[in-house]
Protein backbone atom coordinates (compact mmCIF):
# COMPACT_ATOMS: atom_id res chain seq x y z
CA UNK A 1 0.00 0.00 0.00
CA UNK A 2 1.20 3.51 -0.73
CA UNK A 3 2.44 5.73 2.06
CA UNK A 4 0.49 8.84 3.13
CA UNK A 5 2.28 11.21 0.72
CA UNK A 6 1.72 8.86 -2.21
CA UNK A 7 -1.97 8.48 -1.29
CA UNK A 8 -2.29 12.26 -1.28
CA UNK A 9 -0.64 12.55 -4.71
CA UNK A 10 -2.86 9.81 -6.12
CA UNK A 11 -5.96 11.46 -4.68
CA UNK A 12 -5.03 14.81 -6.22
CA UNK A 13 -4.70 13.20 -9.66
CA UNK A 14 -7.95 11.33 -9.27
CA UNK A 15 -9.71 14.41 -7.94
CA UNK A 16 -9.09 16.31 -11.17
CA UNK A 17 -10.98 13.57 -13.03
CA UNK A 18 -13.76 13.58 -10.43
CA UNK A 19 -14.15 17.35 -10.75
CA UNK A 20 -14.88 17.05 -14.44
CA UNK A 21 -17.90 14.86 -13.56
CA UNK A 22 -18.91 16.57 -10.31
CA UNK A 23 -17.54 20.13 -10.24
CA UNK A 24 -19.04 21.01 -6.84
CA UNK A 25 -17.20 18.18 -5.07
CA UNK A 26 -14.76 19.31 -2.39
CA UNK A 27 -11.33 17.71 -2.11
CA UNK A 28 -11.67 17.11 1.64
CA UNK A 29 -14.88 15.09 1.15
CA UNK A 30 -13.26 13.11 -1.66
CA UNK A 31 -10.18 12.38 0.47
CA UNK A 32 -12.35 11.17 3.39
CA UNK A 33 -14.09 8.72 1.06
CA UNK A 34 -10.71 7.40 -0.11
CA UNK A 35 -9.52 7.03 3.50
CA UNK A 36 -12.72 5.19 4.41
CA UNK A 37 -12.28 2.75 1.52
CA UNK A 38 -8.54 2.29 1.91
CA UNK A 39 -8.90 -0.81 4.13
CA UNK A 40 -11.13 -2.59 1.62
CA UNK A 41 -8.70 -1.62 -1.16
CA UNK A 42 -5.85 -3.16 0.81
CA UNK A 43 -7.82 -6.37 1.41
CA UNK A 44 -8.65 -6.62 -2.29
CA UNK A 45 -5.05 -6.08 -3.34
CA UNK A 46 -3.83 -8.75 -0.92
CA UNK A 47 -6.50 -11.17 -2.15
CA UNK A 48 -5.49 -10.50 -5.76
CA UNK A 49 -1.84 -11.13 -4.92
CA UNK A 50 -2.76 -14.43 -3.25
CA UNK A 51 -4.64 -15.42 -6.41
CA UNK A 52 -1.63 -14.58 -8.58
CA UNK A 53 -3.10 -11.39 -10.05
CA UNK A 54 -0.43 -8.75 -10.42
CA UNK A 55 -0.21 -5.44 -12.20
CA UNK A 56 1.91 -7.11 -14.88
CA UNK A 57 -0.73 -9.77 -15.58
CA UNK A 58 -3.43 -7.12 -15.75
CA UNK A 59 -1.41 -4.99 -18.17
CA UNK A 60 -0.28 -7.92 -20.33
CA UNK A 61 -1.96 -8.52 -23.68
CA UNK A 62 -4.94 -10.81 -23.55
CA UNK A 63 -4.22 -14.41 -24.33
CA UNK A 64 -5.60 -15.46 -27.71
CA UNK A 65 -7.55 -18.67 -27.51
CA UNK A 66 -6.45 -21.62 -29.55
CA UNK A 67 -9.00 -23.33 -31.81
CA UNK A 68 -9.19 -26.17 -29.26
CA UNK A 69 -9.96 -23.72 -26.44
CA UNK A 70 -12.58 -22.01 -28.58
CA UNK A 71 -14.20 -25.36 -29.40
CA UNK A 72 -14.21 -26.42 -25.74
CA UNK A 73 -15.74 -23.08 -24.73
CA UNK A 74 -18.43 -23.36 -27.44
CA UNK A 75 -19.21 -26.92 -26.34
CA UNK A 76 -19.55 -25.81 -22.73
CA UNK A 77 -21.89 -22.94 -23.68
CA UNK A 78 -23.99 -25.31 -25.79
CA UNK A 79 -24.32 -27.72 -22.86
CA UNK A 80 -25.32 -24.86 -20.56
CA UNK A 81 -27.99 -23.69 -23.03
CA UNK A 82 -29.37 -27.24 -23.35
CA UNK A 83 -29.49 -27.68 -19.58
CA UNK A 84 -31.25 -24.32 -19.19
CA UNK A 85 -33.80 -25.16 -21.91
CA UNK A 86 -34.41 -28.58 -20.36
CA UNK A 87 -34.96 -27.02 -16.93
CA UNK A 88 -37.33 -24.38 -18.37
CA UNK A 89 -39.31 -27.08 -20.17
CA UNK A 90 -39.55 -29.12 -16.97
CA UNK A 91 -40.67 -26.05 -15.02
CA UNK A 92 -43.28 -25.16 -17.63
CA UNK A 93 -44.73 -28.69 -17.58
CA UNK A 94 -45.00 -28.52 -13.80
CA UNK A 95 -46.78 -25.16 -14.00
CA UNK A 96 -49.38 -26.30 -16.51
CA UNK A 97 -52.82 -26.82 -15.04
CA UNK A 98 -54.53 -30.17 -15.19
CA UNK A 99 -57.03 -29.85 -18.00
CA UNK A 100 -60.62 -30.83 -17.19
CA UNK A 101 -64.04 -30.37 -18.68
CA UNK A 102 -67.57 -31.58 -17.89
CA UNK A 103 -66.80 -35.01 -19.35
CA UNK A 104 -63.16 -35.63 -18.39
CA UNK A 105 -61.64 -35.48 -14.92
CA UNK A 106 -58.18 -35.41 -16.53
CA UNK A 107 -57.55 -34.67 -20.19
CA UNK A 108 -54.37 -36.53 -21.12
CA UNK A 109 -54.25 -35.19 -24.67
CA UNK A 110 -56.09 -34.74 -27.94
CA UNK A 111 -56.39 -37.02 -30.94
CA UNK A 112 -55.50 -35.74 -34.41
CA UNK A 113 -59.13 -34.73 -35.00
CA UNK A 114 -59.07 -32.55 -31.89
CA UNK A 115 -61.21 -34.72 -29.61
CA UNK A 116 -59.90 -35.05 -26.03
CA UNK A 117 -59.01 -38.33 -24.34
CA UNK A 118 -58.23 -39.14 -20.74
CA UNK A 119 -59.89 -40.22 -17.48
CA UNK A 120 -63.61 -39.50 -17.17
CA UNK A 121 -65.39 -38.29 -14.05
CA UNK A 122 -67.31 -41.57 -13.90
CA UNK A 123 -64.09 -43.59 -13.97
CA UNK A 124 -62.93 -41.59 -10.97
CA UNK A 125 -66.26 -42.22 -9.20
CA UNK A 126 -66.98 -38.50 -9.05
CA UNK A 127 -69.56 -36.10 -10.39
CA UNK A 128 -68.25 -33.28 -12.61
CA UNK A 129 -66.38 -30.60 -10.64
CA UNK A 130 -66.88 -32.45 -7.31
CA UNK A 131 -64.08 -31.79 -4.83
CA UNK A 132 -61.79 -34.71 -4.10
CA UNK A 133 -61.87 -33.96 -0.36
CA UNK A 134 -65.64 -34.57 -0.18
CA UNK A 135 -65.21 -38.21 -1.23
CA UNK A 136 -62.44 -39.02 1.27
Amino acid sequence: MPIEDEVNDICKRLFTAVQSFAPKTEYEKFYKIVEKREKSYEERILRDLQNGITLETLMAKKHKKTPEEKAAFAKQKKQQRRAKRKKETRDNLAKEEILQDDRFFFIAGYISGGAPYGVTWEEMGLKPWEDLEENN
